[in-house]
């Protein structure tokens, strides 16, 4: 495995930071996620961005609305971040958002979904299909195109992301970068990468531990019924120990008659979509998302 200069120093970076004085494992790994941000470079001014918050009978979900411009009823992108289903928040993404906002001239829109353990299977898959579904309900007073809908998603993001997909109705396309599709974690690059970098079998094994004790249905690999599924882009690096189990994803996606379009990045590893003020490729990867989103929501 050849760790090329940017990469090397995007580790490094990853290395040096430190929470060694917060005791709690889970707050912990959610801090020291969060102090990842800086990989992204620095942030883009944007036309206009919103927080909002949307109140269900049950519970309230927190938006980041991201404009590009004035315009009215453009078409928009439902983002849902990753970290393991355990971390993350609309910060931690702020940075490639606004990049993405920017590049693609369309409206994202990141969804502050429940985390786990502390919110299992299925609450946080609840909160972005709700949360989507109220999108698209109050396009009008969102000033976005309801009839013009994308979702996307990192790593868990992106496995929430093809899981709205299956259950809300006319969403337009699916964007899914390295998403975990598989529970067994049984693949053949889950051995070859199984000790990283970035993402471990060892912290793979805890995430689903923490999301679900119901793996089979909270994996979208074991849905075997794909029939309806929105056109889909998926963004993959070669050294992610993901490899493996989304290209098998992407393969029965195609089986069941959807058109699927793939983006093998050489020699990158797990989570490069954020590294983009690092990383050339990651920065090249949310212009691929842009050129993407803008195609199939603008013809």
């Amino acid at each position: 495995m050849e760790i090329l200069p940017q990469v090397q120093e995007a580790l490094a970076y990853i290395k040096s930071v430190s929470v060694t004085e917060i005791q709690d494992k889970l707050q912990a790994a959610r801090i020291s996620y969060e102090k990842l941000a800086p990989l992204a470079g620095e942030p883009e001014a944007v036309f206009a961005v919103e927080d909002k918050t949307i109140e269900f009978p049950d519970r309230n979900i927190n938006i980041r609305i991201y404009r590009p411009n004035g315009e009215k009823g453009l078409p928009a992108v439902v983002f849902f971040h990753g970290g393991g289903f355990f971390k993350g928040s609309l910060e931690s993404h702020d940075r490639p958002l606004r990049q993405l906002a920017n590049l693609s001239g369309v409206v994202i829109i990141s969804v502050d979904y429940r985390l786990a353990p502390e919110y299992q299977f299925p609450h946080g898959v609840n909160d972005c299909i709700d949360a989507t579904e109220w999108i698209i309900s109050h396009a009008e007073e969102l000033g976005i195109d309801g009839l013009s809908v994308a979702v996307a998603g990192d790593s868990a993001g992106g496995t929430l992301a093809t899981a709205v997909a299956g259950k809300v109705k006319n969403i337009l396309c699916q964007v899914l970068i390295y998403p975990a599709t598989d529970s067994s974690l049984a693949t053949s690059s889950w051995s070859t990468f199984a000790e990283g970098p970035i993402l471990t079998l060892k912290s793979a094994v805890e995430f689903w531990n923490y999301y679900t004790e119901d793996k089979i249905q909270a994996a979208p690999i074991f849905n075997d019924d794909l029939s309806g599924m929105p056109d889909t882009l998926i963004i993959i690096g070669e050294y992610d120990p993901l490899l493996d189990e989304v290209t098998q994803y992407a393969q029965k996606l195609r089986q069941a008659y959807v058109e699927v379009t793939e983006r093998l990045y050489p020699k990158m590893l797990h989570g490069f979509f954020q590294m983009g003020g690092v990383i050339d490729e990651g920065r090249e990867a949310i212009e691929t998302v842009a050129r993407y989103i803008r195609y199939k929501l603008a013809p």
